[in-house]
């Protein structure tokens, strides 16, 4: 449950949060080769958290006026985050082109893939995606372009988050081996301070911090996408495959997932 004040600070351990979202994948899995690769999944993070001494974080819960200073930074720094029903308009305009001799049979392909994305998706037809997903980079059209500007947003927005609503941490270790301080100016932290975590650890911290984000019921229904929603139904054979056209949702160190809070 996300807490109810935010004057709450919230502490986060990224390997623990990661052993508990595989524990709750794994009972839910329904046969044995993916229970068996939950299993080695969940060895060795628990074998990872055995070995050191965890950081732990300090997270604020975003207030209406906080997140909407998070959605100006993000917008400040050119990071956009296409919705699902953009990205496949992109690729059938870039497909016809570029004119393919099948094109209607890989419309026909788009418009089925698309309008199951939400369910238990055809590995076959995946396959296919993936096929003219690449064909698509290739042309360099609007697809290729809305595709990177999804993986800038990845990559800036966890970064925006940390900036606002990491608020401190405990174990964190310089570079040195020594205990990493930890520094907020004008109710932002540092960018030195962010500079002492590895992008994955960065990217955990800041996905967990746009999980306290309460996205809107429209925001859900346009910018969520199909593969970053498939750990919140009960896994199928082809649950593990993702659309090329998404991006990877949480990192596979975190294995969470996450709607994107803010556009």
């Amino acid at each position: 449950m996300l807490p109810a004040s935010t004057k709450d600070v919230i502490p986060f351990t990224p390997r623990l949060d990661q052993l508990a979202t595989l524990t709750k994948l794994r009972e839910a899995a329904d046969t044995q080769d993916l229970i068996a690769g939950f299993d080695r999944l969940i060895e060795q993070v628990q074998s990872e958290i055995d070995a050191e001494p965890q950081p732990v974080f300090s997270l604020r819960v975003p207030s209406h006026f906080q997140r909407a200073a998070f959605r100006r930074d993000l917008r400040a720094a050119g990071a956009t985050y296409p919705g699902d029903a953009e990205l496949y308009k992109a690729l059938r305009e870039d497909l016809r082109e570029v004119n393919p001799y099948n094109l209607d049979s890989l419309l026909e392909l788009i418009d089925g893939v698309e309008a199951t994305a939400q369910g238990d998706v055809d590995p076959d037809a995946l396959d296919g995606l993936e096929a003219i997903t690449r064909l698509a980079r290739a042309a360099g059209g609007r697809y290729a372009a809305m595709e990177g500007d999804r993986e800038f947003w990845l990559s800036v927005a966890p970064i925006v988050a940390c900036r606002h609503f990491l608020l401190g941490w405990e174990g964190v270790k310089a570079a040195d081996g020594t205990a990493a301080p930890f520094v907020r100016r004008r109710d932002i932290t540092a960018d030195e301070t962010l500079s002492h975590l590895e992008e994955t650890e960065l990217r955990a911290v800041g996905f967990k911090i746009m999980s306290l984000m309460r996205p809107s019921k429209d925001m859900e229904k346009n910018s969520a996408s199909p593969s970053r929603s498939a750990s919140n139904r009960k896994p199928t054979k082809t649950a593990s495959k993702r659309l090329p056209a998404k991006p990877a949702g949480s990192s596979s160190e975190s294995a969470s997932t996450t709607t994107p809070a803010a556009n």
